[in-house]
């Protein structure tokens, strides 16, 4: 174990903080009703709420991911943070405004309004907890390996205790437990970044020396303005990425739309996702950083190309701990606390935002529940985020056995599935002439090509890392025992001897048993065209596919008109354009002019007969008298 005794204290004040302030909402809050259970009675303040939703989505494999990005590939994937700004400054102006003035609890309750469709809320609504609760299991899995290497615990050992934690808390003192939690989490996840990054500038003489030696070893980059769809990353492509991203998880996501719903009012929803963005950037800044410190530490004997390795750049964060920080006590512990917290604080909202939808969208119409009491379900809803951790730590277990071949496709697949509801979403904020059968087309065909085109890219070969170095690695070998199995996920701790170049290359064997990030591609000449796009532009191809075809299959099947559609749920430039549009004046000029015209002609000729054939006209009149004097006369 690399943990001495000042590291394990800090990471057991740190697991233990966070279910201490589960315990205490818990109890404040029995008789809690369901609106304070899911949404804190929606007057929580923005500052924590920020804090919150800043650290849901920044995992232990954004520390992990991003880091090792910047060591391999370069700083390029930095400008996706301007992306990220965009998104929430959008998603701030345009979604909160019509989303929250209507009380929602479950998001894809806007979605049945929109479109009157059922269906259509229950299909958003069932994706959405289905990849949830398998991202619970995979958020589990993956840091579990990175700990195992600190703590000498198993991989199952730390999948049952990560869970086990959020799950408790989560489950006893509702969304307020996750966020305040979460704000603590958020603290150390800052201290055990800010770790690596102060760390590397004392023992470089300053971050400018780093960022020098980085730059003169071509992985500063920035404005690479180069169009080309089929490169991995450019500044467009990054930029678009961070754009949908956002959109996606900040904007139509229920783990982190449930945040901004649990506040006060509009102003206050949006102060939420302003705090967000500059906490974001800051901790992915620190993030980055880490990962420039990391390459100039190992620029001359890099981990990832020694024999045997699995070439996962995430694993060098590890490596660059185990090697660095270990040297001064209660760094290591304080890094691998940001770990754990930046787990908890992921699977704890995931746990939260799912439970809402369960309750919301599918349980909650159910006559046996109608004469509940509020206390009852709240009771009740209790027992579901119990639930759906107990089924986490399964699934993050199974997936422990499924190796890396399942978590890259998933990744490939969650992001694809993203850009389907981004496009649903904003059909329905901007185009009020689509009608259900539209967005329901959509939304299925943008679902199937985006999965389509996910799977293929995960066909491609790996992209090649940026130039790295061993030329100062010592040649000398040494016999070294690490306390867990390098080839297995089994929970075997028995200590293993192996041979290994020495120094930083030491532990670069840690990678033969890393699971950790999502592998890049690149395109191959064989391949279909579109398996060789960059992943960046995944959620942008299933937003365009799904308002594409809404727009097709609504103009065959008819556009709505303004009774259809309620202007609250309206983008109000969009609704101006909806009343005075073309295709809606066509209509009115077709209904009062054509329409009307054909029928005042007909009746202007049936007057023209009447007039015109007066002998008809006698003898009709002549048969009607006869027929009604029989009539008198049968009385």
């Amino acid at each position: 174990m690399a943990l001495g005794i000042l590291d394990i204290v800090l990471l057991a004040l740190s697991v233990v903080a966070s279910a201490a302030i589960g315990i205490y909402y818990g109890v404040k809050g029995l008789k809690s009703t369901p609106l304070e259970y899911l949404l804190g009675g929606r007057s929580m303040k923005p500052l924590p709420l920020a804090l919150s939703m800043m650290v849901g989505t920044i995992s232990a494999i954004t520390i992990m991911g991003n880091a090792g990005e910047m060591y391999a590939y370069g700083t390029q994937l930095w400008v996706m943070d301007l992306g990220i700004v965009l998104g929430l400054v959008i998603v701030a102006k345009v979604f909160i405004p019509i989303m929250y003035p209507l009380h929602m609890v479950s998001l894809y309750q806007y979605v049945e309004r929109r479109f009157n469709s059922r269906w259509l809320r229950q299909a958003t609504v069932l994706l959405q907890l289905l990849g949830g609760y398998t991202f619970i299991g995979f958020l589990l899995y993956p840091p579990s390996i990175a700990l195992q290497a600190f703590t000498g615990l198993s991989i199952i050992s730390n999948i049952v205790i990560i869970g086990s934690t959020c799950t408790l808390y989560s489950a006893f003192g509702g969304v307020k437990a996750v966020v305040y939690a979460d704000v603590l989490q958020s603290l150390v996840m800052l201290a055990g970044v800010l770790a690596i990054v102060i760390q590397g500038a004392v023992f470089f003489g300053g971050i400018d020396n780093v960022w020098d030696i980085a730059y003169h070893e071509n992985r500063i980059e920035f404005f690479n303005w180069n169009l080309d769809p089929y490169q991995r990353h450019s500044f467009w492509l990054c930029i678009t990425m961070g754009f949908f991203f956002t959109l996606g998880t900040y904007g139509v996501n229920q783990s982190q739309t449930q945040r901004y719903f649990s506040t006060g009012s509009v102003q206050q929803a949006q102060w939420v996702l302003y705090y967000a963005a500059m906490g974001m950037v800051l901790l992915r800044a620190l993030i980055h950083l880490s990962g420039l410190v990391m390459f100039v530490y190992f620029k001359d004997c890099d981990p990832l190309t020694a024999p045997g390795s699995h070439r996962d750049p995430s694993i060098v964060v590890v490596t660059y701990v185990l090697k660095v920080l270990t040297q001064i006590p209660g760094l290591t512990g304080l890094f691998v606390a940001a770990i754990y917290a930046a787990v908890l604080s992921s699977v704890s909202t995931q746990l939260n935002s799912m439970t809402a939808l369960l309750w919301e969208d599918f349980l909650k119409v159910m006559p046996i529940f109608a004469n509940w009491s509020e206390v009852k379900v709240g009771g009740l809803q209790k027992v579901l985020v119990f639930s759906a951790g107990v089924l986490g730590i399964i699934l993050g277990l199974a997936v422990s056995q499924l190796g890396w071949s399942f978590l890259r496709a998933l990744f490939a697949i969650n992001g694809a599935l993203s850009g389907p509801l981004i496009g649903l979403f904003l059909t329905a904020v901007y185009l009020p002439w689509v009608n259900s059968k539209g967005a329901s087309a959509g939304f299925a065909v943008s679902i199937f090509l985006s999965v389509w085109i996910a799977i293929g890219q995960l066909t491609q070969p790996k992209t090649d890392f940026l130039p790295l170095s061993r030329a100062g690695c010592p040649v000398a070998n040494t016999t070294v025992a690490l306390p867990f199995n390098l080839t297995t996920t089994t929970t075997s701790t028995t200590p293993i001897t192996i041979t290994t170049p020495a120094g930083p290359s030491l532990m670069s064997t840690l990678a033969l048993n890393s699971t950790l990030a999502p592998e890049s591609i690149q395109p191959s000449d064989t391949a279909h065209p579109l398996y060789g796009l960059s992943y960046c532009l995944n959620s942008l191809w299933g937003t365009l596919l799904c308002i594409i075809v809404a727009l097709i299959v609504t103009a065959v099947t008819g556009f709505n008109k303004p009774t259809d559609v309620e202007e609250k749920l309206i983008a109000p430039q969009s609704w101006v354009l909806f009343q005075r549009s073309l295709i809606l004046q066509g209509k009115e000029f077709f209904c009062k002019t054509i329409l009307r015209r054909s029928s005042h002609i007909k009746e202007e000729n049936d007057a023209d007969i009447e007039v015109k054939d007066p002998l008809h006209n006698s003898m009709e009149s002549k048969g009607a008298r006869e027929v009604d004097v029989e009539s008198r006369g049968a009385v």
